[in-house]
């Protein structure tokens, strides 16, 4: 499980700040954009193998992939299973498959947008006997186990096919389908997993076609490795992967946002702020942008922000965005706390 996140100290607000100050103009959007467009490339998946995985094995998976998803994929050196003996269970001779999770997102390739483990030995989750695979929806990360698939040389890579495809599909950002025809379905069983599909319905396919596009987006990786630095805790590792992208990829406004809005929801108020203030003061119709700064200003409640939330809450307005919930917004900012209620935000 996901450790708690304590509030914000102030100290990386201010750090920020002072980088923010000295990065240089942004580029023309115009161009900045052709730029941008111009440098996508699909997103990788490195398959690794966890412990003696046959090569075969890996490659197959790693086919499967590419014949069924718009990204790049590729098999990378294995792990040596002694990396993984934190995970091991003796009691159950099971490896905890969230350890194995954690054992990924510390020893990750730097230029895989997602990564998944092949192992041969069996993996459980908490209250599960045990589980085919697991996925991190928001590290983009996954195991698949070979221990109860491996019965049957002729019906294990499809087996294998389909649970990739299921677990990278998490990774993606795909949820569970309960559609017959989607690869998404769950599938309890060894039985259940021999007749279900080997691709993804329609509903699934566009929506993962949609998230590559969103993706392949340069500094997508590093967003994601600092949430994920954020969720632990980690807020130095989470500044520098931040500092990469402002110093790499130039003034992009949305990806900007979305390091803003990391930080916000890390409750890391202060630095919020100021990467938003950077965005909007670069990009004054970015309403998105003022929406969340307002928001960041309501929640860290220091003498003042309350103005400076109503101040950027109204620019959204004006700038047509969500109306209906900013102006709400706006209603409980300017209603006094007394009328509130004691579950009310500040």
């Amino acid at each position: 499980m996901k450790r708690a996140v304590p509030s914000s100290t102030g100290r990386l607000g201010v750090v920020l700040c002072a980088l923010l100050a000295v990065v240089p103009h942004a580029p023309a959007q115009g161009a900045a954009a052709a730029e941008e467009i111009a440098s996508r490339r699909p997103p990788l998946v490195v398959v690794r193998g966890l412990g003696s995985i046959a090569p075969g094995t890996l490659r197959l998976a790693c086919r499967t992939v590419l014949q069924h998803y718009p990204v790049r994929c590729e098999v990378r050196a294995r792990r040596p299973l002694f990396e993984a003996r934190v995970s091991w269970n003796h009691g159950r001779e099971q490896l905890d498959a969230r350890g194995v999770l954690e054992l990924i997102f510390r020893d990750r390739a730097d230029d895989a947008l997602v990564e998944i483990a092949i192992t041969s030995s069996d993996i459980y989750e908490d209250d599960k006997p045990w589980v085919f695979g697991l996925a991190s929806l928001t590290d983009r990360i996954a195991v698949v186990s070979l221990a109860r698939i491996d019965d049957d040389d002729l019906r294990l890579p499809r087996r294998l096919g389909k649970l990739v495809l299921h677990e990278v599909g998490h990774a993606l950002g795909l949820h569970h389908h309960d559609e017959a025809s989607c690869v998404m379905r769950q599938d309890p069983t060894v039985a259940s997993l021999d007749t279900a599909p080997d691709g993804l319905c329609d509903r699934c396919r566009r929506r993962l076609e949609r998230a590559a596009h969103e993706l392949s987006r340069p500094g997508t990786l590093a967003l994601d490795r600092a949430r994920g630095h954020l969720v632990r805790g980690e807020d130095e590792l989470a500044r520098q992967y931040f500092v990469r992208v402002l110093w790499n990829e130039g003034f992009d406004p949305d990806l900007l946002n979305a390091f803003g809005l990391a930080f916000f929801e890390a409750r890391r108020f202060n630095e919020a702020i100021s990467i938003l203030r950077y965005v909007v003061k670069q990009d004054p119709k970015h309403a998105e942008a003022h929406v969340n700064l307002g928001l960041a200003y309501r929640m860290r409640a220091l003498p003042g922000d309350r103005a400076l939330a109503l101040r950027h809450l109204e620019q959204a307005l004006e700038l047509e965005h969500r109306r209906e919930l900013v102006a709400e917004h706006i209603r409980a900012l300017r209603t006094p706390r007394s009328a509130q209620g004691p579950g009310s935000l500040r």
